[in-house]
């Protein structure tokens, strides 16, 4: 089994178009991870609620599940937010080792994003999940890409790191 790929990082920044560009240019299963919140964390999202550790660990486990699940048979590439090294740890915990990449850009770079799409994460959430993030650490070994670059360069930039 190869390593499963968590591109990782706050809402808008772009890990969701990363992912899935990279799992197509591998030929990889690609798993969002938004698609495994429970109805009230959406719920509780959209009302402008930020998640706490407790209503994000039944997401967490039932999105590594998937994972988990799917890279016994092919290469997988997730989106997830895994914004705290705790979370990442019950990634890994869960699904074995993981390949982290980690796309950052500034915060008005991801505020600008969230506000020109449809989502159910509204931009009045952002502050709260910079103020989660604990940047991946050196021994966690991420893939680093700036996403203020076109799409198609950070994939590749991905992609050559990986």
């Amino acid at each position: 089994m190869q390593r499963p790929i968590l591109v990782m990082g706050p809402s808008g920044v772009g890990k969701s178009s990363i992912a899935g560009a990279m799992a197509r240019h591998l030929d990889a299963a690609f798993i969002e991870g938004d698609d495994y919140h429970p109805p009230e964390n959406r719920a509780a999202m959209a009302a402008g609620q930020p998640l706490d550790d407790a209503m994000r660990r039944p997401w967490l486990l039932a999105l590594a599940d998937a994972v988990r699940q799917s890279a016994r048979t092919r290469r997988t590439v997730f989106a997830c937010s895994a914004l705290k090294r705790s979370y990442r740890d019950l990634l890994r915990d869960r699904i074995g080792p993981l390949v982290l990449v980690y796309p950052h850009a500034p915060a008005e770079v991801i505020l600008a994003r969230m506000k020109a799409r449809d989502h159910f994460m509204p931009p009045s959430l952002l502050q709260s999940q910079l103020e989660t993030l604990e940047e991946p650490g050196p021994d966690e070994g991420a893939i680093r890409l700036d996403t203020r670059r076109p799409l198609d360069e950070t994939v590749a930039e991905a992609l050559r790191q990986l």
